[in-house]
């Protein structure tokens, strides 16, 4: 027997076109303009966002720049601009914050709110939501628009938010929900994809309200554990909590890069590494949390293979290398992890042609104030072990100073040797599921 309908009072906020909105705002010679936001100004560059004039005209996310341009003549492209955006998300994300004490980053351009107890019902919700997109129009950019969903589970208000872009806001509680989901496809919902939905259609179901009406037997038998959770989603029924900001840490913190020609031509390949571990330890830091192991990939450029379009490279394909170090004890200072990157690279590459780096860090955890002998962790292969214990204890105390500077003056303050000579190689990036980074005032 399913659970009751829930209870609870959740709320989805989402951005809407926002990187596209945000370089709109900051530049006013680009509002009503076809946008595209790239990841490189290059014609095979990826369109990571579009405005909304531009989705109007045709421009979808994930074409090249070169497709982007030929589907809308006239559009206008820039290059993605992480700083910026994680600034505003900050001060969007502050004034979110108000409205509970129960709030999930879900990713750079939206979050779930729990307003249960908060609020009386769905119609306060919405008169306080609205009050903060007008603080948002008013206080952080006039061309900054968003969605609101409002429901009982955090699946309902992320489809509710959904329904009417851009700025809509859409309550979904039991009395309209059925009607909702009549009017919806199968794969208009979070987690139903183009192979979820044949397996519905050939069990039978051709619409989400005759999903959320089938047994739930005959779900589990097909999909196990998921159908129940399927069902329990489409019948209002609550198994995902709103997960708070604090506790909303990442798993895994990784930099990865599409090594251009000049970088092998100029012999850059080993200070992009460092550069991209650097990048990636930064960020971990700024988290208060320490790796146990770190993975690199490394992608050879192959004569005569070409990758196909739309996939990514894998090690796993035979085009490159793939390893992951273990530490042995929890670390986050420059040297060891910029060290444990080296070390693999001198060992596995062999002057090819690389055409991809990346860097992750996982197994994170924060420091649990025990006494730690960091210089066990890593020993540098080209130091003898006497040089390793003498400068063993300094590692994490140099870099906390290293740290301090770069804070104060920017990231390009002090840095390894070998990394001066490089240029726009590895630069910041941010992705639509990152929130490493977004300050929020009322968590400091």
């Amino acid at each position: 027997m399913l659970p009751p309908f829930s209870k609870k009072l959740i709320a989805h906020v989402d951005m809407n076109s926002y990187f596209a909105s945000v370089e709109q705002q900051a530049n006013p010679f680009l509002r009503g303009k076809a946008l595209g936001v790239c990841s490189y100004l290059h014609e095979y560059g990826c369109v990571i966002a579009a405005s909304i004039e531009a989705k109007r005209a045709g421009m979808k996310v994930g074409m090249t720049m070169k497709e982007a341009r030929e589907r809308v003549p006239g559009s206008v492209f820039v290059q993605n601009d992480p700083p910026k955006y994680r600034a505003v998300t900050s001060r969007v994300f502050t004034i979110l914050h108000e409205l509970t004490d129960s709030m999930e980053h879900y990713s750079i351009d939206e979050a779930f709110l729990d307003l249960t107890n908060w609020y009386r019902d769905s119609a306060e919700a919405a008169w306080a939501l609205t009050r903060a997109r007008a603080r948002i129009r008013d206080e952080v950019g006039e061309w900054l628009r968003c969605s609101i969903g409002i429901a009982s589970t955090r699946f309902l208000a992320k489809t509710a938010s959904d329904l009417e872009k851009p700025n809509g806001l859409v309550i979904i509680d039991k009395y309209n929900l059925d009607e909702v989901l009549a009017g919806l496809d199968l794969e208009d919902v979070c987690g139903i994809g183009s192979r979820i939905r044949k397996r519905l259609e050939r069990m039978g179901y051709k619409t989400l309200l005759e999903v959320k009406r089938a047994p739930i037997g005959n779900l589990m038998r097909v999909f196990g554990k998921q159908g129940l959770y399927l069902s329990c989603k489409l019948n209002g029924m609550e198994f995902e909590k709103v997960v708070n900001a604090r506790s909303n840490l990442p798993k895994s913190i990784g930099h990865s890069y599409c090594v251009p020609d000049r970088v092998n031509r100029e012999g850059k390949i080993e200070a992009t590494l460092m550069r991209l571990t650097e990048r990636a330890g930064r960020r971990m830091r700024n988290l208060g949390m320490r790796a146990l192991q770190l993975s690199i990939s490394v992608g050879f450029r192959v004569p005569g293979f070409v990758v196909p379009r739309g996939s990514f490279w894998s090690p796993l394909a035979g085009q490159g290398v793939f390893a992951t170090k273990h530490f042995g004890v929890p670390v986050d200072d420059s040297f060891s992890l910029v060290g444990g990157a080296l070390e693999f690279l001198r060992k596995e590459w062999k002057e090819e042609l690389v055409n991809f780096l990346a860097v992750t860090l996982f197994d994170l955890s924060r420091p649990t104030g025990q006494l730690c002998f960091l210089d066990q962790a890593f020993t540098y292969p080209t130091w003898n072990d006497s040089v390793n214990d003498r400068l063993g204890d300094k590692r994490h105390s140099v870099s906390e100073a290293m740290e301090m500077i770069r804070n104060r003056y920017g990231e390009q303050a002090i840095m390894f040797g070998s990394m001066v000579s490089l240029s726009n190689e590895a630069p910041d990036r941010i992705g639509f599921r990152k929130t490493e980074g977004v300050d929020v005032t009322l968590l400091q």
